[in-house]
């Protein structure tokens, strides 16, 4: 490993003029990649904005029939419609390049961590996040195929945390309150405030959230724009309460059905485990089972995020505790595609980090192979398409997220512990 985190200076300089050329050569294909793209989530945005800004209902699809874009709120007008005021091949290279953008600020994000947590590894940041982008590949690559927007809106959200745990409490809230309105499952980041004693940025966020919220009701006009509201909160509470996902009649219009396995939230992950083993008979309970046990999972899995980051002590108890709500939220949203998990990427270079500080082959660098191999690796590519379905259907990407959370919560508790007994720089603290 020694080539990849050289002492001598001139080795670090070139390796990281090899990494540059590395990214910059990666952003030009993905950008390219992009433009080529044909008909993907970009082109329903632009419709879905086109739709607001004529005053139609942005959720009726005209050219396709039906309902569309059901899980995002109204306030997703605030991206759809100037998306819709440019042509698509533009407008998808502009995605793609904002999305390029997303991925070099979360690298500043990294360094500024790394400084904090492990000092001693700031000059070999490069790497540590060309590992992690190795680690997030099949997230990220699934992210900026089509337009996606969870790289933009969870890189916002996580400099809205770090600008707030610098006392920044509006450049914070501005950062915030935009992906809490376009992308409702980053919701659960904000608990991070308050349980981090950062109560003005908090309060700045929501108010500033319900601003954005109901600011395009401008131009809808306020009473279309309530009913718009009042029907996705509706569709929402209906969609949670669904007694089998699979089924087209009883998943509200406009929501995904999931009839092909792609979704990994951990009610579908539940609900696919218990149908392995039905029971015709028992139907009825296996249903209401898995409803309340992804319900008391979801629970479990913000209670122990919130915890770890309550109770974190000093940076780097207090970074792992933070960004411990990143999985919480996967869990605890009814919709989880791959792409969504991209937003895991500035929390695999942290543990990159704490691997390259032990020094050895440990049992959390076994664990990130794992999910690499499992998650990244065993693609349709490799697998096949039958391979494919059969480890979607098999949930592995929502196992590994929450043993994923399992992981982070007991590393924040242990960085604690090390920081409460003064022994954090000491090579055992890495290990």
């Amino acid at each position: 490993m020694r080539w990849l985190f050289p002492d001598d200076p001139e080795r670090r300089r070139r390796r990281d003029r090899v990494l540059l050329v590395l990214a910059i050569v990666a952003a030009v294909v993905l950008v390219l990649r992009a433009a080529r793209k044909g008909d993907s989530v970009l082109v329903r945005n632009q419709e879905w904005g086109a739709r607001f800004v004529e005053r139609q209902d942005p959720y009726v699809d005209t050219r396709r029939g039906g309902r569309l874009h059901g899980p995002y709120p109204p306030s997703y007008a605030i991206v759809c419609a100037p998306l819709s005021m440019l042509p698509t091949g533009t407008a998808r290279v502009v995605w793609a390049l904002a999305q390029i953008g997303a991925l070099a600020a979360t690298f500043v994000l990294v360094r500024r961590w790394t400084a904090r947590g492990w000092p001693q590894l700031a000059r070999h940041v490069p790497v540590l996040f060309a590992l992690a982008l190795i680690l997030a590949s099949r997230y990220v690559l699934r992210d900026m195929a089509g337009g996606g927007g969870n790289l933009l809106y969870g890189t916002c959200a996580l400099w809205g945390i770090e600008l707030a745990l610098g006392g920044r409490a509006i450049a914070s809230a501005v950062l915030l309150a935009l992906p809490l309105v376009l992308k409702p499952n980053l919701a659960p980041l904000l608990l991070a405030l308050p349980l981090r004693g950062r109560w003005r940025a908090f309060g700045a966020t929501i108010a500033l959230a319900l601003v954005l919220a109901w600011s395009p009701g401008v131009w809808f006009g306020p009473s279309a724009w309530s009913e718009l509201w009042s029907r996705w909160w509706h569709d929402v509470a209906a969609y949670s309460a669904v007694d089998d996902l699979s089924r087209a009649d009883q998943v509200p219009e406009g929501f995904p059905v999931d009839d092909d396995g792609m979704n990994q939230s951990l009610r579908a992950a539940i609900g696919r485990t218990l149908t392995a083993f039905r029971a015709p008979s028992n139907e009825t309970m296996e249903f209401a089972l898995a409803r309340w046990s992804a319900r008391a999972g979801a629970a479990l899995a913000l209670a122990a995020a919130a915890w770890a980051c309550w109770r974190a002590r000093g940076p780097r108890s207090e970074l792992f505790g933070v960004l411990a709500l990143l999985p919480a939220s996967l869990l605890a949203s009814p919709i989880a595609w791959k792409a969504h998990h991209a937003v895991l990427l500035p929390l695999f270079a942290l543990l990159v980090a704490r691997c390259v500080q032990a020094r050895r082959w440990t049992a959390l660098a076994s664990f990130l192979a794992g999910h690499w191999f499992a998650c990244g690796l065993l693609s349709e590519e490799i697998v096949g398409k039958a391979g494919k379905q059969a480890l979607q259907a098999a949930s592995v990407v929502t196992w590994f997220t929450i043993a994923l959370l399992a992981v982070v919560v007991v590393l924040a508790g242990r960085e604690g512990r090390l920081t409460a007994a003064g022994s954090l720089d000491e090579p055992e603290a890495a290990r």
